[in-house]
Protein backbone atom coordinates (compact mmCIF):
# COMPACT_ATOMS: atom_id res chain seq x y z
CA UNK A 1 0.00 0.00 0.00
CA UNK A 2 1.41 3.40 -1.02
CA UNK A 3 -0.83 5.92 0.66
CA UNK A 4 1.38 8.96 1.14
CA UNK A 5 -0.90 10.74 3.59
CA UNK A 6 -4.41 11.93 4.41
CA UNK A 7 -4.94 15.51 5.49
CA UNK A 8 -8.01 17.11 7.08
CA UNK A 9 -8.43 20.73 5.98
CA UNK A 10 -11.29 21.18 8.43
CA UNK A 11 -14.01 19.00 9.94
CA UNK A 12 -15.75 18.64 6.57
CA UNK A 13 -13.03 18.67 3.89
CA UNK A 14 -10.15 16.20 3.51
CA UNK A 15 -7.83 14.87 0.86
CA UNK A 16 -5.53 11.90 0.29
CA UNK A 17 -2.40 11.48 -1.79
CA UNK A 18 -1.34 8.12 -3.23
CA UNK A 19 2.28 7.63 -4.28
CA UNK A 20 2.91 5.09 -7.05
CA UNK A 21 5.79 2.93 -5.89
CA UNK A 22 4.39 -0.58 -6.31
CA UNK A 23 3.83 -2.69 -9.46
CA UNK A 24 0.61 -2.06 -11.36
CA UNK A 25 -0.55 -5.61 -10.63
CA UNK A 26 -0.37 -4.90 -6.90
CA UNK A 27 -2.37 -1.72 -7.32
CA UNK A 28 -5.03 -3.58 -9.32
CA UNK A 29 -5.37 -6.15 -6.54
CA UNK A 30 -6.30 -3.41 -4.06
CA UNK A 31 -9.23 -1.98 -6.02
CA UNK A 32 -12.71 -3.38 -6.68
CA UNK A 33 -13.37 -2.56 -10.33
CA UNK A 34 -16.86 -1.95 -11.67
CA UNK A 35 -17.50 -2.85 -15.29
CA UNK A 36 -17.28 0.84 -16.20
CA UNK A 37 -13.96 1.06 -14.35
CA UNK A 38 -12.59 -1.89 -16.31
CA UNK A 39 -13.49 -0.26 -19.59
CA UNK A 40 -11.89 3.05 -18.60
CA UNK A 41 -8.80 1.29 -17.28
CA UNK A 42 -8.42 -0.72 -20.50
CA UNK A 43 -8.78 2.45 -22.58
CA UNK A 44 -5.39 3.61 -21.27
CA UNK A 45 -2.87 1.79 -23.43
CA UNK A 46 0.26 2.98 -21.60
CA UNK A 47 0.97 1.27 -18.26
CA UNK A 48 2.09 4.49 -16.57
CA UNK A 49 -1.21 6.13 -17.47
CA UNK A 50 -3.13 3.17 -16.08
CA UNK A 51 -1.19 3.43 -12.82
CA UNK A 52 -1.90 7.15 -12.52
CA UNK A 53 -5.61 6.66 -13.23
CA UNK A 54 -5.78 3.92 -10.62
CA UNK A 55 -3.75 5.87 -8.04
CA UNK A 56 -6.43 8.58 -7.92
CA UNK A 57 -9.09 5.97 -7.25
CA UNK A 58 -7.02 4.23 -4.61
CA UNK A 59 -6.52 7.60 -2.93
CA UNK A 60 -10.28 8.08 -2.87
CA UNK A 61 -10.82 4.56 -1.53
CA UNK A 62 -8.28 5.15 1.26
CA UNK A 63 -9.83 8.50 2.11
CA UNK A 64 -13.34 7.10 2.30
CA UNK A 65 -12.14 4.16 4.38
CA UNK A 66 -10.50 6.60 6.81
CA UNK A 67 -13.85 8.37 7.14
CA UNK A 68 -15.74 5.13 7.74
CA UNK A 69 -17.27 5.04 4.26
CA UNK A 70 -17.28 2.04 1.90
CA UNK A 71 -15.74 2.18 -1.56
CA UNK A 72 -18.31 3.37 -4.07
CA UNK A 73 -18.36 3.56 -7.85
CA UNK A 74 -17.46 6.89 -9.38
CA UNK A 75 -20.24 8.21 -11.58
CA UNK A 76 -19.65 11.10 -14.00
CA UNK A 77 -22.42 13.56 -14.79
CA UNK A 78 -23.20 15.07 -18.18
CA UNK A 79 -20.33 17.53 -17.78
CA UNK A 80 -17.82 14.83 -16.85
CA UNK A 81 -17.66 15.81 -13.18
CA UNK A 82 -17.16 12.79 -10.86
CA UNK A 83 -19.66 11.95 -8.12
CA UNK A 84 -20.47 9.05 -5.82
CA UNK A 85 -23.90 7.78 -4.85
CA UNK A 86 -23.43 8.75 -1.17
CA UNK A 87 -25.74 11.67 -0.50
CA UNK A 88 -24.23 14.92 0.78
CA UNK A 89 -20.65 14.00 -0.16
CA UNK A 90 -18.81 15.68 -3.04
CA UNK A 91 -15.54 14.37 -4.45
CA UNK A 92 -12.74 15.35 -6.80
CA UNK A 93 -9.78 13.40 -8.18
CA UNK A 94 -6.53 14.19 -9.98
CA UNK A 95 -3.43 12.35 -11.13
CA UNK A 96 -0.01 13.06 -12.58
CA UNK A 97 3.39 11.41 -12.79
CA UNK A 98 3.93 9.12 -9.75
CA UNK A 99 0.86 10.33 -7.83
CA UNK A 100 -2.91 10.23 -7.56
CA UNK A 101 -5.00 12.49 -5.34
CA UNK A 102 -8.59 12.61 -4.13
CA UNK A 103 -10.65 15.02 -2.05
CA UNK A 104 -14.04 14.81 -0.41
CA UNK A 105 -16.32 17.33 1.22
CA UNK A 106 -19.41 16.94 3.38
CA UNK A 107 -20.51 20.55 2.92
CA UNK A 108 -20.31 21.40 -0.78
CA UNK A 109 -18.37 21.13 -4.01
CA UNK A 110 -14.64 20.52 -3.93
CA UNK A 111 -11.86 20.48 -6.52
CA UNK A 112 -8.30 19.12 -6.35
CA UNK A 113 -5.42 19.33 -8.80
CA UNK A 114 -1.80 18.18 -8.78
CA UNK A 115 0.80 19.53 -11.21
CA UNK A 116 4.52 19.52 -11.88
CA UNK A 117 6.19 22.68 -13.21
CA UNK A 118 6.64 22.52 -16.98
CA UNK A 119 8.73 24.69 -19.28
CA UNK A 120 5.81 25.42 -21.58
CA UNK A 121 3.76 27.06 -18.82
CA UNK A 122 5.54 30.35 -19.44
CA UNK A 123 4.62 30.19 -23.12
CA UNK A 124 0.91 29.70 -22.45
CA UNK A 125 0.62 31.90 -19.34
CA UNK A 126 -1.22 34.69 -21.16
CA UNK A 127 -4.06 32.26 -21.87
CA UNK A 128 -4.91 31.73 -18.20
CA UNK A 129 -3.53 34.76 -16.30
CA UNK A 130 -5.55 37.79 -15.29
CA UNK A 131 -3.51 41.00 -15.25
CA UNK A 132 -3.39 41.06 -11.44
CA UNK A 133 -2.15 37.46 -11.37
CA UNK A 134 0.50 38.21 -13.97
CA UNK A 135 1.87 40.98 -11.74
CA UNK A 136 2.03 38.54 -8.82
CA UNK A 137 3.54 35.68 -10.83
CA UNK A 138 6.27 37.74 -12.51
CA UNK A 139 6.63 34.99 -15.15
CA UNK A 140 8.17 32.74 -12.49
CA UNK A 141 7.67 29.06 -13.31
CA UNK A 142 6.79 28.04 -9.75
CA UNK A 143 4.26 30.83 -9.29
CA UNK A 144 2.73 30.20 -12.70
CA UNK A 145 2.34 26.54 -11.76
CA UNK A 146 0.58 27.56 -8.54
CA UNK A 147 -1.83 29.76 -10.51
CA UNK A 148 -2.55 27.03 -13.05
CA UNK A 149 -3.02 24.41 -10.32
CA UNK A 150 -5.44 26.66 -8.41
CA UNK A 151 -7.50 27.43 -11.50
CA UNK A 152 -7.70 23.77 -12.43
CA UNK A 153 -8.95 23.03 -8.89
CA UNK A 154 -11.56 25.78 -9.17
CA UNK A 155 -12.61 24.53 -12.59
CA UNK A 156 -13.09 21.02 -11.21
CA UNK A 157 -15.07 22.40 -8.27
CA UNK A 158 -17.35 24.30 -10.65
CA UNK A 159 -17.66 21.34 -13.01
CA UNK A 160 -20.66 22.54 -14.98
CA UNK A 161 -19.74 24.63 -18.04
CA UNK A 162 -16.74 25.89 -19.95
CA UNK A 163 -15.05 28.88 -18.32
CA UNK A 164 -12.44 31.34 -19.57
CA UNK A 165 -9.55 30.87 -17.15
CA UNK A 166 -8.13 34.40 -17.48
CA UNK A 167 -11.49 36.14 -17.03
CA UNK A 168 -13.81 33.90 -15.02
CA UNK A 169 -11.43 32.18 -12.59
CA UNK A 170 -9.71 34.85 -10.51
CA UNK A 171 -7.27 34.44 -7.63
CA UNK A 172 -6.33 36.60 -4.66
CA UNK A 173 -3.18 36.34 -2.59
CA UNK A 174 -1.58 37.34 0.67
CA UNK A 175 2.12 37.83 0.10
CA UNK A 176 3.52 34.71 -1.55
CA UNK A 177 0.40 32.61 -0.94
CA UNK A 178 -2.70 32.31 -3.13
CA UNK A 179 -5.53 32.21 -0.62
CA UNK A 180 -8.88 32.44 -2.40
CA UNK A 181 -10.40 31.79 -5.79
CA UNK A 182 -13.41 33.43 -7.41
CA UNK A 183 -15.67 31.93 -10.07
CA UNK A 184 -17.43 34.57 -12.17
CA UNK A 185 -20.38 33.41 -14.25
CA UNK A 186 -23.63 34.97 -15.48
CA UNK A 187 -23.11 38.11 -13.43
CA UNK A 188 -22.56 36.15 -10.22
CA UNK A 189 -19.38 35.73 -8.17
CA UNK A 190 -18.65 32.72 -5.97
CA UNK A 191 -15.59 32.68 -3.68
CA UNK A 192 -13.78 29.63 -2.35
CA UNK A 193 -10.79 29.15 -0.03
CA UNK A 194 -7.66 27.52 -1.43
CA UNK A 195 -5.32 25.11 0.31
CA UNK A 196 -1.80 24.44 -0.99
CA UNK A 197 0.79 21.77 -0.44
CA UNK A 198 4.04 21.05 -2.23
CA UNK A 199 5.40 17.50 -2.27
CA UNK A 200 8.93 17.39 -3.66
CA UNK A 201 8.54 19.26 -6.96
CA UNK A 202 4.80 18.67 -7.26
CA UNK A 203 2.18 21.31 -6.49
CA UNK A 204 -1.21 20.42 -4.99
CA UNK A 205 -4.16 22.77 -4.65
CA UNK A 206 -7.56 22.15 -3.10
CA UNK A 207 -10.50 24.49 -3.66
CA UNK A 208 -13.50 24.09 -1.37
Amino acid sequence: MSLAFIKDINSSVSYALWRIDEPLEQMVSQYAFSQADRELFAAHKIERRRAEWLAARLALKALMNAKGLPQQDIIKDEFGKPHIAQAQIEISISHTKNYGAAALSHTGAVGIDIEYPRDQIQRIARKFLHANEATWAQNDQQRLTKVWCAKEALYKLHGRTQLIFAEQLLLSHEGDVLTRGKICENGQEEEHPLHYDQIDQMHLCLAY
